[in-house]
């Protein structure tokens, strides 16, 4: 632990704060004000995040959301790719992965929801029921991280918390 003149110091060493740089046409977190996500599951995901005490980054990545900072997100399996504008010319590059299920588990946890008809009714119409997290947990399984380690993050920006703001603000979209 460091005490708090050890803090100050090594605060007093680092630059000010930066405004990042305006971006056109960003992707925008639809929250203006207040809680993040449109449904249980956006919401569950931010809670999900906020348990783990990833530090005071996750505030300035939700202002870097409520702004478009994000510049670009792509998705895939167990993958986000994003580029993140700060206050450099060039975004930083932002990588997540998040552990996924391996093949047998996803192909018991198929049928386990395949034989509830009101799972895949909902699922197949693009839905995600509010009650799929419970199916998962009676499965031994889970739908969301269980922990920090299950979050590999990465950025290009030369901040050394992880996650940094820019990680923060796609974790919010």
């Amino acid at each position: 632990m460091h005490s708090g003149a050890e803090r100050r110091y090594e605060a007093s060493l680092l630059p000010p704060p930066s405004r990042p740089r305006d971006v056109k046409g960003g992707i925008r977190a639809r929250s203006r004000r207040g809680a993040f996500g449109e449904n249980w599951w956006a919401r569950r995901w931010i809670a999900v995040l906020e348990s783990f005490e990833l530090g005071g980054r996750l505030q300035r990545g939700r202002s870097y959301a409520r702004r478009g900072q994000v510049v670009s997100i792509a998705i895939g399996k167990g993958r986000v790719e994003a580029l993140v504008q700060g206050s450099r010319e060039t975004p930083y590059d932002v990588k997540l992965e998040v552990k996924t299920l391996p093949a047998p588990e996803w192909k018991r946890l198929a049928g386990v929801l395949a034989r509830e008809a009101r799972f895949a009714a909902r699922l197949l119409a693009g839905e995600m029921p509010a009650d799929v997290e419970d199916a998962f947990r009676g499965a031994g399984s889970s739908l969301f991280p269980q922990r920090r380690a299950d979050l590999r993050t990465r950025c290009s920006c030369p901040d050394w918390s992880n996650p940094c703001k820019h990680i923060a603000a796609v974790y919010y979209l």
